[in-house]
């Protein structure tokens, strides 16, 4: 089933696209696609699937722009057999590629995708239409293939549908909004479709809503999440180590009460006690308290628990850390459950930690 989660046609020119400040834009990364929007948007939507899923992204106030993006994996089953899953583990094992995939039929895909929308639109009692261009070959590698698309009806909207030969993955992206809204739409398609990305490059996903940002590595999976307002909470396993990352708001009042060694001794998931502390300091300028030490035969059998008692990757050091942003008056943690031989997550994920 589709866990998913909810919060409260042209084509757009090359040389039309403005230049992206990150630092004045807002940055979303969500189980392996990314991309950069204008100030103050907002994650909505997300599903917790890396394979199959989606992410809705709201403009800010009152507008009734918004940013819809769905991604499938090409080469996976339309009904997933224990034939299907034990040949995938099968071929890993012996080290047998994966079979060659047949052509994806894009248009198809997009024809698919509109009948959704005209459906929509028939129960608002509009009739939809709907404009494409021709596929066309993306990038100087030729891994991608596209399709530009427009539509009005209940609604206007410009998107793009494109196969990635690279991660294998069929995505569809598209900006919604109302008639009037049909300048905004066309400007805000143009900063989606030039930083939107499907895949990582470096062998990180970035995970980017609100103010945090951190990159984690790919063979990690989103176990579980909590997304509040004062509290965000990202926790991802690979076998049975884990990283978890914390952000807590508020950050002058809780201080007034504790010091950040003290609040991170009342959330952090293992004993403290019986590991080494020392003070550094991160590349921003902030101070950090990190913990670390070997994971006592308790903590490995809740690890193993944990991952629903598999011992593939069975962690025997843990390595935690906390400190203070100002800057954003939040408190950060990271925390990582790891095998001895991973002696170098703990200074990448660190270095791709972003707080301000």
């Amino acid at each position: 089933m589709n866990q998913s989660t909810e919060l409260q046609a042209g084509d757009v020119g090359e040389e039309e696209m403005p230049s992206l400040d990150t630092a004045l834009q807002t940055v979303v990364g969500w189980q392996g696609v990314r991309c950069v929007l204008p100030p103050d948007w907002n994650v909505a939507g997300f599903s917790m699937e890396r394979e199959s899923g989606y992410l809705r992204i709201d403009a800010p106030s009152d507008s009734s722009l918004t940013v819809q993006i769905r991604w499938t994996d090409a080469g996976a089953p339309d009904v997933k057999t224990p034939y299907h899953v034990l040949a995938k583990r099968v071929r890993k094992l012996l080290r047998r590629p994966e079979p060659k995939q047949a052509q994806i039929d894009l248009k198809a895909n997009l024809d698919k995708f509109l009948k959704e929308i005209a459906k929509q639109s028939k129960k608002s009692k509009e009739k939809l239409d709907a404009h494409s261009k021709p596929e066309r070959v993306e990038r100087e590698d030729g891994k991608r293939r596209s399709i530009n698309f427009s539509w009005s009806g209940a609604g206007k909207g410009q998107g793009k549908i494109w196969h990635c030969q690279v991660c294998n993955r069929v995505l569809v992206a598209q900006v919604v909004g109302m008639g009037k809204d049909q300048n905004a739409i066309a400007a805000i398609a143009s900063r989606l479709f030039q930083s939107l990305e499907d895949h990582t490059e470096d062998g990180f996903d970035l995970w980017a809503l609100y103010d945090l940002q951190v990159g984690i590595p790919d063979g990690f999976r989103l176990e579980s999440q909590k997304l509040l307002s004062g509290y965000l909470h990202l926790a991802f396993q690979r076998g049975a180590e884990r990283i978890v990352v914390d952000r807590w708001g508020l950050a002058n009042i809780t201080l007034k009460k504790f010091t950040v060694a003290e609040w991170f001794a009342n959330h952090a998931q293992v004993n403290l006690r019986s590991l080494q502390k020392r003070e550094e300091t991160l590349a921003n300028g902030h101070n950090i308290t990190r913990f670390s030490g070997k994971l006592s035969v308790l903590s490995r059998l809740v690890a193993i628990r944990q991952a629903r008692f598999s011992l593939r990757g069975v962690p025997t050091r843990f390595e935690g850390g906390v400190w203070h942003c100002p800057e954003s008056n939040k408190i950060y943690s990271v925390q990582i459950w790891r095998q001895t031989r991973a002696e170098k997550i703990w200074e990448e994920v660190l270095s791709r930690c972003v707080c301000h």
